[in-house]
């Protein structure tokens, strides 16, 4: 027998799919569940009694949870929820999300050094069976997700250079992940036993609380300072680098290129403008966080595309700064 009536949680899920028009991912799934729960000790029961009054209270909840919800947290367990019923987002009042409240699994001591918060994954970091994943993050700095989907194929060459193939990055979007000279040996050793279609991290070596995510950050920040240094002693690499992105750009953007070819103009425009010689001067918040934690307030623009661009995947600088440099 079917369903007399859908549950909060299969209603909201099969809503979120229609608006989206898609599948829904498990993490909009996994936060709707949360939701219906939160909503079914509370006494909601029925799609027609989540509204603006009850999201609202939700989103209370939230910020006064043991764990201490981050803003950006809270925005994404509420953005399914407000999804799936039609209620814009601008409607509930939350946290605002700023540079200077993104810590993404770390702290500060009393000195300014950075500390994890989260003792199991510190504890799983040391842990020599995770050594090869420990290893290989340090180096290659991608997703946690996309990590443990590498197969040993994903590991390419193009002339001189080494990449990390990532079929399906952030947007469901293919990326090459480039390997700096001086970690291509460590990344050739860990895909070296690994045969073509065999996962290069076993789901055992996945099964980890380990902060991926800082290091893919630590990562960013060391990227930053070899091609800062790079620049300082080979000028001439400034012009083979942009050469690089822009190329790669062109390569990301051919189908808008075909669509509207007035505005890929324009936003190719604005990437080369992007990776110019003005120095990148923060403002704001990023201004103020830096300040706070004696970090530099001035950067190498051109530096910071080619993390963006190669280390990233990302093709906005403020992206780069906010969420992986000052921090």
């Amino acid at each position: 027998m079917g369903r007399k009536t859908e549950s909060l949680q299969y209603s909201l899920i099969r809503q979120a799919e229609y608006k989206k028009n898609n599948r829904t991912s498990k993490a909009t799934k996994s936060n709707i569940k949360k939701f219906a729960k939160w909503a079914k000790d509370k006494g909601y029961k029925m799609p027609d009694q989540i509204d603006v009054d009850v999201i609202q209270e939700y989103e209370k909840a939230l910020e006064q949870h043991p764990k201490r919800y981050q803003p950006a947290t809270i925005h994404t367990y509420l953005a399914p929820i407000c999804g799936a019923v039609g209620l814009p987002m601008e409607q509930i009042s939350k946290p605002r999300r700023t540079a200077g409240n993104i810590t993404r699994g770390r702290d500060r001591d009393a000195e300014g050094n950075k500390i994890e918060k989260n003792k199991q994954g510190r504890e799983e970091g040391k842990d020599q069976k995770y050594s090869r994943l420990v290893n290989g993050q340090k180096v290659i700095g991608i997703r946690r997700a996309e990590l443990g989907k590498l197969v040993g194929a994903d590991l390419v060459k193009e002339e001189e250079d080494w990449y990390v193939r990532v079929k399906r990055g952030k947007g469901g979007k293919p990326q090459l992940q480039y390997i700096l000279p001086d970690d291509v040996d460590t990344v050739r050793a860990i895909f070296a036993d690994v045969t073509a279609d065999q996962r290069v991290f076993s789901a055992e070596e996945m099964n980890n609380k380990i902060n991926l995510h800082g290091m893919r950050a630590q990562h960013a920040q060391d990227c930053y300072y070899y091609y800062v240094e790079m620049f300082a002693q080979d000028p001439v690499s400034k012009e083979r680098l942009r050469e690089k992105l822009l190329r790669r750009w062109d390569e990301g953007h051919e189908k808008l290129k075909n669509s509207n070819y007035k505005k890929w103009e324009s936003h190719r425009k604005k990437f080369v403008e992007d990776m110019d010689d003005r120095p990148y001067l923060l403002r704001g918040e990023n201004l103020r966080k830096a300040q706070a934690l004696g970090l530099p307030d001035t950067y190498n623009r051109l530096a910071l595309m080619c993390v963006s661009v190669l280390h990233l995947s990302h093709w906005r600088l403020d992206v780069t700064v906010i969420n992986y440099i000052v921090m």
